[in-house]
């Protein structure tokens, strides 16, 4: 499943216009819409922006495998293999996305070093455009792909 979000037109992509794909991973679809949509208001950069959605983690590493995203929307509590798994086997197979961990967790309920895997983490009940705007420059600079100020 496609979604553009930043953009009316389905064809921008196309026509030769620059975009950004993401992949949202979410095992219920109606917080896979709502993250989708917070992302598209939080997006920082002036690309249209093309998510893809997974409903599980090894559909999700399946993508990744053949398409190059600029950022992943994790959801921590997934079926069969949970976010964490997902997120070290990234890490494992060499891939540096830019990772925003989402959960109804707090962040002291997950076990996993987020900082050394390179993700940051957000509260779902508190996710709305600003708060995932600062969980994406997070996950940038802990991936050193930008400047600490």
């Amino acid at each position: 499943m496609e979604a553009h979000v930043n953009d009316t037109s389905a064809t921008a992509a196309t026509a030769g216009q620059k975009f950004f794909r993401v992949l949202v991973i979410d095992d219920n679809p109606v917080d896979g819409e709502i993250t989708a949509r917070h992302l598209g208001k939080a997006w920082p950069f002036e690309r249209e922006l093309i998510v893809d959605y997974a409903a599980t983690g090894r559909e999700a590493l399946e993508k990744m495998r053949f398409t190059r995203y600029a950022l992943v929307a994790l959801d921590w509590k997934l079926p069969v293999m949970g976010g964490g798994e997902v997120l070290r086997q990234m890490r494992g197979n060499g891939i540096r996305i830019p990772v925003v961990v989402l959960s109804g967790l707090q962040r002291d309920q997950i076990p996993e070093n987020l900082d050394e895997l390179g993700a940051a983490f957000l509260n779902k009940d508190d996710m709305n455009p600003l708060t995932f705007h600062a969980a994406i420059a997070e996950s940038l600079k802990r991936l050193g792909l930008v400047a600490s100020a």
